[in-house]
């Protein structure tokens, strides 16, 4: 095991208080700023064997065809996220971080994006390589490098809580973008009502894989500090409400008022790159 860092990587406070344990495993709030995260955590060591293929295997299935009912399920999932910023850019080269499967790249494939992915997982990428004919880059921030404003979207799917280090990912995603790109960033909420109900039992924290754990407003601070701008937010038990109020008939600005009571287990943001690269 290794100790996070002494101060906040977001405020750079030292104060901390214990959020909650899990077995060996703690996760400390920040008292300043809000950001959570795994103290003490995996070492690298631990860590490869944390990731190696049985993780995949129990976070995902052996990989799917291409003309099977399940991917066109999958197919149909993944779209609902691709609609969070197709009216933002409908088009170009989009990198997917932490990519899995493939599903939601495949998807993209479908309504026009230029894509690749990236993943540790060697065996993910060579389904995704095999059966999509999608690349893939296989390694981490340390291993993997494009050269500067090669993607006009950059999307990072429930992966950022995982990484060691989500600024230096973050830093990265700035010079990879393009001047005017977008980075898309989905990850746990534990401010959530989905976390406040389940607490102890909630899948959100995902110990010891998670190493940092989010708010939307810590979440929208570190981005603002790594030099993005965030365009647009969506909590999705909020938006499900909402659109549920909708379709029975309640006026648009009463189904949005109502919705903002409910928080779901994740959010998304659209973040646009800031300045000059």
């Amino acid at each position: 095991m290794e100790h996070a860092a002494v101060n906040c990587i977001l405020c750079d406070s030292p104060d901390r208080s214990p959020l909650i344990r899990q077995g060996d495993w703690t996760v400390l709030r920040c008292n300043a700023c809000g950001l959570g995260f795994l103290d003490p955590r995996p070492d690298q060591d631990e860590l490869n064997e944390l990731y190696r293929s049985s993780y995949f295997q129990s976070h995902y299935d052996d990989g799917l065809k291409t003309d099977s009912p399940e991917m066109k399920r999958r197919l149909s999932q993944e779209t609902h996220r691709v609609r969070f910023f197709h009216g933002i850019r409908r088009q170009g080269r989009l990198l997917d971080i932490g990519c899995g499967m493939g599903y939601f790249l495949f998807a993209c494939r479908r309504r026009g994006y230029d894509v690749e992915g990236m993943d540790i997982s060697a065996d993910s990428a060579a389904y995704v390589r095999r059966e999509l004919g999608i690349p893939v880059a296989v390694g981490t921030i340390d291993g993997v490098d494009y050269p500067p404003a090669s993607f006009d979207i950059i999307t990072m799917w429930h992966f950022l809580e995982h990484a060691r280090e989500p600024a230096k990912y973050l830093e990265k995603a700035r010079q990879w973008l393009k001047p005017d790109g977008i980075l898309v960033v989905d990850v746990p909420n534990y401010e959530g009502t989905d976390a406040r109900k389940r607490w102890d039992h909630w899948t959100g924290w995902s110990l010891p894989y998670h190493f940092y754990h989010f708010t939307p407003g810590t979440l929208q601070k570190l981005l603002a500090k790594k030099g993005f701008r965030t365009m647009r937010h969506k909590d999705y038990l909020s938006e499900h409400v909402k659109e549920s109020l909708e379709r029975a008939f309640f006026p648009k600005p009463v189904a949005r008022l109502i919705a903002r009571f409910y928080s779901g287990h994740s959010f998304a943001v659209v973040a646009r790159k800031n300045g000059n690269p």
